[in-house]
């Protein structure tokens, strides 16, 4: 399968997509050989090889060495051991005696015990899995588990059916007795009672009518519980660039969404899942919850139209509840010829074909591809009109600068000419007023010689007049100032006997205390 550019799928679904149709009578053979060599070599069957690496050469059919050696699984050692075998049992030339291992005769065989048979038996039961349909016959429903008998209409012949209680409840089906359907699953013996009864892992109902019947009474019950309203359904991204993918890795519904998916740099993670029958029910809530922990934008399931019996799983309650409740919004692109499936109209978005989904996912980028080129036009458009109008205004102004320059050249000349003249004229002003003044400057030094000698006369004459009076030159002739509290004593009647009195002389201060005053 041939991926586009801008799409990326899960490791293991290019590996699957590469492979050729598979050739189950080849692959049955290659069981059947591993069983045997398993048995002779004491081992589990997987330590001879995988089912995947059986798969595999049942698909590519190797026919040499080099190209089975190529297949995931398959070493040296593992060739060495098996290689040769392989390569004939591929190419028809291993024969029963050297394909199965030789048993003794049964007389020298030790003995099964009672549990290792019915356990051997019950390994080789699974092999052959088988859809079986009938009618319902009985029915009993426990807390875990239900049994159920299955008979046809033309016979008699009844089939007891196991089936566990979760298995039943994930088919969305509520059983009735007298309904027809198909079960798959396989045989096994119940080892505490010895009772054969068939082990059943999905059902599917039969006929358009009951189909019919049951997916109205299941829209009913969804709609009533507001599943299908558009007021619980979220906006799909106006840019989605991480896509999660799941639809069928096999028919053209996968080419034509990737190849129809715009190249906008998408990241799509796909996941491969059945789209029919019950059991495609378990692989599609597997991959929904698969992207429950991823970083997606959104979540695309598709499949190609089919009949309602084709589209049972998408008609599934689990299935419609799981996508209700899915955190990342949905886009359902199923086909359907009448009735649209519900997982349909659970989902946020639902479109009729994988295409219509692409139509979705590009709308809003190709619409911004498109503003973009208009966008791009329009600035070409506006920015050569401004360059256009800039030219114009600058041609103007250019013209108007030339004029403009023109005068003001004329006004410098006529400026400069009368500046020259001008000079002339402040040369002699200036040498006339350099003569004025050093005249003044000598003449106003003069007078100010004369003051400062006055004033120097008038100083020495008022220093002699301030040293009479001055009351330090009195101090120094012998006499004293008394003060009382910062007040000069100038009469007996000022102080009291006791008091202390300061008294100044020349050179310090003395305290002294009144013991007598003589009045005079």
């Amino acid at each position: 399968m041939e991926i586009p550019q801008n799409s990326a799928v899960l490791p293991e679904t290019i590996f699957s997509a590469k492979m050729k149709k598979m050739d189950n009578e080849l692959l049955q053979k290659l069981k059947d050989w591993r069983r045997d060599i398993a048995q002779k070599e004491s081992v589990a069957s997987f330590h001879i090889f995988h089912n995947i690496t059986l798969e595999t050469i049942a698909s590519l059919k190797p026919k040499t060495k080099e190209e089975l050696m190529s297949i995931k699984g398959i070493k040296e050692r593992k060739f060495e051991k098996y290689g040769a075998n392989v390569l004939a049992l591929i190419n028809g030339n291993l024969k029963s005696d050297e394909s199965n291992v030789q048993n003794k005769e049964r007389k020298d065989e030790k003995p099964y015990t009672i549990s290792g048979y019915l356990n051997f038996l019950n390994t080789e039961f699974r092999r052959y899995g088988a859809r079986v349909q009938g009618e319902v016959n009985s029915l009993d429903i426990r807390d875990n588990y239900l049994f159920l008998s299955l008979k046809d209409k033309d016979d008699k012949s009844i089939l007891s059916c196991f089936m566990w209680k979760n298995n039943y409840e994930l088919c969305g089906i509520s059983l009735e007795i007298g309904m027809e359907i198909i079960v798959d699953g396989f045989p096994e013996i119940y080892p505490l009672t010895g009772r054969f009864n068939f082990r059943v892992s999905t059902i599917e109902l039969v006929g358009e009518g009951a189909l019919k019947k049951a997916y109205d009474k299941l829209r009913q019950k969804l709609e009533k519980e507001g599943l299908f309203s558009t007021e619980r359904k979220k906006p799909i991204p106006e840019f989605p660039q991480r896509i999660g993918l799941i639809t069928s890795e096999t028919g053209a519904v996968i080419h034509d969404f990737l190849n129809n998916l715009g190249k906008h740099g998408y990241h799509t993670q796909f996941v491969n899942s059945k789209v029919e029958g019950q059991a495609a029910v378990h692989d599609l809530l597997s991959a929904i919850n698969y992207f429950d922990d991823k970083n997606i934008d959104v979540l695309v399931i598709i499949r190609g139209g089919g009949s309602m019996e084709s589209l049972q799983a998408f008609n599934n309650e689990a299935l419609v509840r799981k996508i209700a409740r899915f955190n990342t919004p949905i886009i359902c692109g199923i086909g359907h010829e009448k009735d649209v499936p519900l997982a349909s109209l659970a989902a946020d978005l639902t479109v009729s074909t994988p295409t219509a989904v692409t139509v979705i996912l590009n709308k809003s980028w190709e619409r911004a591809f498109n503003d973009i080129q208009i966008f791009e036009r329009d600035i070409i458009h506006k920015y050569q009109k401004v360059l256009a109008d800039r030219k114009y205004q600058i041609e103007i102004f250019s013209s108007q600068l030339k004029r403009k320059s023109d005068f003001i050249f004329k006004k410098f000349e006529s400026i400069k000419g009368r500046f020259g003249k001008n000079l002339v004229t402040l040369d002699y002003v200036f040498k006339n007023a350099k003569k004025i003044l050093d005249h003044s400057s000598a003449l106003l030094l003069n007078n100010f010689k004369k003051n400062l000698d006055q004033l120097g006369d008038y100083l020495n004459t008022t220093e002699k007049r301030l040293s009479v009076i001055n009351p330090m030159r009195q101090l120094k002739l012998g006499y004293s100032i008394t003060s009382i509290g910062g007040k000069i004593v100038k009469s007996v009647k000022q102080v009291k006997r006791g008091e202390e009195i300061d008294i100044q002389i020349f050179d310090g201060k003395i305290q002294s205390q009144v013991n007598n005053i003589i009045n005079e």
